[in-house]
């Protein structure tokens, strides 16, 4: 019943994709490249030198890395054909024929995105937003289910929302956080 909900989801986005090709273009890019700001948005987090700065950083790469690991565990159990596998779909990526669920790209996004809003970043709405398309735009491009991306996000939501209510307090961690590498000079 889910999986048939799913893949009617899925069917009723991609019926209208090829329609509007800025649209498509819109989401390739989203599917594609948009992630790499986050990766850069880190690194530039990072190089400015500020004690909360670093820790911000430290707490979304804990964040993204318990969220890929556990999609990892995931895949070991359940594993889902991505939709131009199975079905006669328009695809506009190429993709690996890996396991689809859940997706890599939501747990990434959304896990980086939450710790950004939890820790008062200011663009936090933005990257959000940025969050939120890249998550829909992997279902748009024809490499994931409907259900695919709200597992990731979900994955994404309560491992930042762990991380950061309970990883990053306890006293190892808070050691880590004393370190020279975090206490830089301003």
């Amino acid at each position: 019943m889910i999986l048939e909900t799913d893949y009617k989801w899925f069917m009723l986005i991609n019926k209208i994709v090829s329609s509007y090709p800025l649209i498509d273009n819109f989401m390739i890019f989203f599917a594609e490249y948009v992630q790499y700001a986050f990766v850069l948005l880190l690194i530039m987090l990072w190089w400015r030198n500020k004690k909360t700065d670093r820790i911000i950083v430290f707490q979304a790469l804990v964040a993204f890395s318990l969220s890929y690991s556990i999609n990892r565990l995931i895949e070991q159990f359940l594993y889902r054909e991505r939709p131009f596998i199975t079905h006669d779909i328009v695809q506009l990526v190429e993709h690996a024929a890996n396991s689809s669920f859940p997706s890599d790209h939501a747990s990434a996004a959304i896990s980086i995105a939450v710790t950004l809003m939890l820790v008062t970043f200011r663009y936090r709405y933005i990257w959000c937003f940025f969050a939120i398309l890249i998550t829909f735009s992997r279902v748009w491009v024809g490499v994931h289910y409907p259900f695919d991306v709200i597992a990731g996000a979900l994955n994404g939501i309560l491992i930042a929302l762990i991380t950061h209510f309970l990883l990053i307090r306890k006293k190892p961690i808070d050691v880590l956080l004393r370190r020279p590498i975090f206490n830089c000079k301003i």
